[in-house]
């Protein structure tokens, strides 16, 4: 027989006369999992995976050995790159516009990774809700990655849910994708990471973990050093990770952000292209979602777009295609505030003009003129302030726009005083 595992697979499948789906269904195995195992674009399966389907196969005592060894000879070989499947990074967006200054950072950044003794570098990709940090870090994976022979791994950590993914748990995923069997994986998370390091210690690697909560999530799963390189977004700043490289990305310049627009929607009505951008503050997720939105109702014309997102009261209201949500990529950011550091975000959109210093802040949010600085701090870190010249700080736009809504609906009072 064979020697491959997939072979094997295959031949012991068809000698059971069984489909993939029956298979599947008698193992517990998918049948886009057997698939790939068969057709060898996974080489490395699992121990409890190969015991599932000699099971399932109903193999003989004579036959399970030669099947067994077979699938611990794929996985010897997977470990030299990462099979496929396995944090598998996501499909670059094909309208990807702009971050020219950002993506050649990256690529210097990259050609430093050399061989141990030297520390792998490790990049922070930060910035609002919106801006593209996701886009930008697969992008510059999928440009990189053929430079890293040891492969590239794509994890998101879910920063923003109730329980973000845990160090410990995205340890084991990680080697597991690099080789390691799972009998072989450490119990304890800090043996983990030595292991983790270890490997990274040999093996050009990139990896990208997306969506970071904190740094307590992410310090655990930082390299040493070694040839790899680790691109790490999030919408906080990760102000206390130490020596790394940090790209903060904000709102696309004005012709960028036209020419995005033009890309996703065609080629019609120039003169009110920059109008839609702008209005949509220059932002990816907006203006992706503005141009679907267009898209998805041929009738419109983008000068009645741009009449209906005119009306700031109804604006973030207009941001709306499908499960994509401006409002909503913003709630989840504030929601992950302190309550006073809430108040005090919604206060501030009653500020006058385009920015404000700490004073005119104790001004709108009196009540705790101690914690000013500190809440203020607290909107700057997790992007949803800017912090300007001179001591001075302001709003995106549509971040704006959404303070004071969430003002109108929290404190009516206190948005009676605005009108």
């Amino acid at each position: 027989m064979s020697d491959t595992f997939g072979r094997r697979l295959r031949e012991h499948r068809h000698t059971a006369g069984l489909t993939m789906e029956q298979l599947a269904e008698r193992s517990g195995v998918s049948a886009r999992a057997i698939s790939d195992m068969e057709r060898e674009r996974s080489v490395a399966p699992q121990r409890r995976t190969v015991q599932a389907l000699a099971e399932a196969l109903d193999l003989a005592e004579t036959e399970r050995p030669g099947f067994l060894a077979a699938a611990r000879a794929g996985r010897s070989k997977g470990t030299a790159g990462v099979p496929a499947g396995c944090c598998a990074l996501p499909r670059p967006v094909p309208d990807f516009t702009g971050r020219d200054r950002e993506l050649a950072r990256l690529t210097r950044v990259a050609s430093a990774a050399e061989p141990a003794p030297v520390a792998a570098p490790v990049v922070t990709v930060s910035g609002t809700a919106g801006v593209g940090k996701t886009t930008l870090a697969v992008q510059a994976a999928h440009l990189l990655g053929t430079a890293f022979t040891g492969g590239t791994l794509f994890v998101d950590l879910r920063g923003m849910d109730a329980r973000p993914a845990g160090a410990g748990e995205t340890l084991a995923r990680l080697l597991s994708a690099l080789g390691v069997r799972d009998d072989e994986i450490p119990g304890d998370e800090t043996d983990r990471a030595g292991t983790y390091r270890e490997l990274l210690h040999r093996r050009r690697v990139l990896v990208v973990f997306d969506n970071v909560a904190d740094e307590s999530q992410i310090r655990p799963l930082l390299p040493g050093s070694g040839p790899a390189l680790t691109i790490i977004t999030s919408r906080r700043l990760l102000a206390g990770l130490e020596g790394v490289h940090r790209l903060n990305l904000t709102q696309l310049p004005a012709g960028d952000a036209a020419t995005l627009l033009r890309r996703i929607i065609g080629d019609r009505e120039p003169d009110v292209v920059a109008e839609v951008a702008d209005l949509c503050g220059r932002l990816p997720l907006a203006l992706r979602i503005a141009g679907n939105r267009l898209m998805s109702r041929p009738q419109w014309t983008l000068r009645h777009l741009a009449d209906r997102l005119s009306d700031e009261r109804r604006r973030l209201d207009q941001l709306i295609a499908g499960d994509l949500r401006i409002a909503a990529a913003f709630s989840l950011s504030y929601t992950q505030l302190s309550p006073p550091a809430r108040r005090l975000f919604r206060r501030l959109s009653l500020a006058p003009g385009p920015d404000f210093d700490a004073r005119l802040a104790g001004t709108l949010d009196p009540a705790d003129p101690e914690g000013i600085e500190d809440a203020l701090d607290e909107l700057v870190e997790l992007s949803l302030l800017q912090a300007h010249v001179d001591g001075r700080y302001r709003f995106h736009n549509l971040i704006r726009l959404f303070a004071r809504e969430r003002l109108a609906e929290e404190e009516p009072a206190a948005e009676r005083v605005r009108r």
